[in-house]
């Protein structure tokens, strides 16, 4: 399933309604696999970093080889949902 926008505006959204400690990202650029922990005290910025740099389909803006593949948050733990 393709990740939106839409599914990150509603991780976010939900993180704060459940007063989670991390947002997870899953990022590939260019083959390459990574999770991002955002801390709590971070979701502003992080959030509108993310609605700047990436298109609707949540691919970056200026290099196409880089997209969000996952998104989850709550506690440390996880991050297993998508890595």
């Amino acid at each position: 399933m393709q990740l939106t926008k839409e599914d990150l505006i509603n991780t976010f959204k939900s993180a704060r309604e459940e007063d989670a400690s991390f947002i997870f990202v899953g990022i590939e650029a260019e083959g390459v696999k990574e999770a991002i922990a955002v801390p709590l005290f971070s979701f502003d910025a992080k959030e509108q970093f993310y609605m700047n740099a990436y298109s609707d389909e949540l691919v970056h803006v200026m290099n196409s080889k880089v997209r969000i593949f996952g998104l989850s948050f709550g506690g440390a733990t996880a991050i297993h949902d998508i890595i």
